[in-house]
């Protein structure tokens, strides 16, 4: 009889059937059908089955006798079902009983099947392997089932974990959304509360000077003008810090700015306060940005650029821009006082200076502005210097506000 091997390819590894029988002669029927098929293992009795079921490697099927002295098939099955390593193997009653009840009670007790002896070839095999079939099919279920339940496990530790980030996040923005509140009760309080008594401080003073100044000695004409001074430096600070908290509130408005155009009117009215100062412009590309914030990155580059080179006879500024990896890179070159490049990166921080206050003025907050704005269009800003001989400031934008590199 020709019957189709179950096994298929020669790599796959050939099921297990345990035979279990009392009589020799059907283990010997039973193992001649089997055997060309599948591995085989043999019990004469249910006690050496169940150990045999027990032991690696398990098998993949029973075929199990009836009617068997001291522990019949029966009781070999409850034994089966009762321990967790083999409850879920598979078992075909072969017995010569044909009873409607003895199949009845064996499918009861948890057999798939019930054959009665003696077994025909083709039919024993063709049970045999959709058993097995079934098998295979329930393991990968099984094993579908197992993973799915890691998955779905998983699945909830991370939505949990989301959940309790979620909560922090929302914490955490209720909190910056209290200190953004803070922040602009601050700025109020800057601008309001502690302007209005310096104003008043500057009133007095000019007062002073125009009612009294002519009756005042040098000395206490001197020591107003020192008021004065104080009182314009302060406000300048005030207004540059508020300046500095402000940017981080800003909303980027972009448009289609000319940089080229830009950039000549800044040095222009820069220059008015520097006219022996010489601007040169090289080609800029057109961007697209938000044009209050980038006049004031340009406003106070170059105007740092003529102040710091307004001591040297021959003062050049220069503004251009280069491509690096497809990026145009902006710069503001002088040739003017310069600072020592071991200061670089504290020239950016809030009231950092490289100078004194009596060589040049200013607060230490210009820069620290035009870092935060460069960044707020996701761009990068840098120094390099050599004292008394040039600086260096270059800038980029981010690529996405970039859109034609015309001059």
């Amino acid at each position: 009889m020709n019957t189709p091997d179950y096994t298929g390819p020669d790599t796959t590894p050939r099921p297990t059937i345990l035979l279990v029988d009392d009589a020799p002669e059907y283990l010997m029927l039973l193992g001649e059908i089997l055997t060309p098929h599948y591995n085989v293992r043999i019990a004469s009795n249910g006690r050496s089955a169940i150990e045999l079921a027990s032991a690696s490697p398990q098998p993949s099927l029973i075929l199990l006798d009836v009617e068997m002295p001291d522990m019949d098939g029966y009781e070999t099955v409850k034994h089966l079902r009762e321990q967790p390593s083999t409850r879920d193997i598979p078992v075909i009653f072969i017995t010569a009983n044909h009873e409607t009840e003895d199949e009845q009670h064996g499918l009861d007790l948890g057999a798939v099947d019930y054959i009665t002896k003696p077994p025909r070839p083709s039919i024993l095999l063709a049970r045999v392997r959709n058993q097995l079939e079934l098998k295979q099919a329930r393991d990968t279920l099984q094993a579908k089932n197992a993973a799915l339940a890691v998955e779905i496990e998983q699945r909830s530790r991370a939505e949990a974990e989301a959940r309790r980030l979620n909560t922090i996040l929302d914490s955490r923005k209720q909190a910056l959304e209290r200190l953004v509140k803070n922040l602009e009760s601050f700025s109020y309080t800057v601008s309001h509360d502690l302007r209005a008594p310096l104003r008043a401080i500057s009133g007095y003073a000019e007062m002073l000077t125009e009612t009294e100044g002519a009756s005042l000695s040098a000395e206490g004409r001197h020591m107003l003008d020192r008021v004065k001074a104080g009182a314009r430096k302060m406000d300048q600070l005030i207004k540059d810090i508020l300046e500095y908290s402000r940017v981080e509130r800003l909303q980027r408005k972009d448009s289609s700015i000319d940089m080229a155009a830009l950039a000549a009117q800044v040095a222009q009215d820069q220059q008015v306060a520097y006219p022996a100062a010489k601007f040169v412009q090289g080609d800029l590309p057109r961007i697209t940005a938000d044009a209050t914030m980038v006049q004031q990155i340009l406003s106070n580059l170059i105007g740092n650029a003529f102040k710091f080179s307004a001591q040297r006879e021959g003062a050049v500024i220069e503004i251009g821009a280069t491509t690096v990896n497809g990026v145009p890179e902006f710069f503001v070159n002088d040739n003017g006082a310069g600072f020592n490049q071991r200061y670089a990166g504290k020239l950016f921080s809030l009231f950092q200076r490289m100078h004194s206050e009596q060589e040049f003025a200013g607060t230490g907050v210009g820069l620290a502005v035009v870092k935060r704005l460069v960044e707020h269009h996701g761009g990068h800003i840098s120094a390099d210097s050599v004292p008394g001989e040039r600086t260096t400031f270059r800038f980029t934008l981010a690529p996405d506000v970039v859109t034609t590199a015309t001059a």
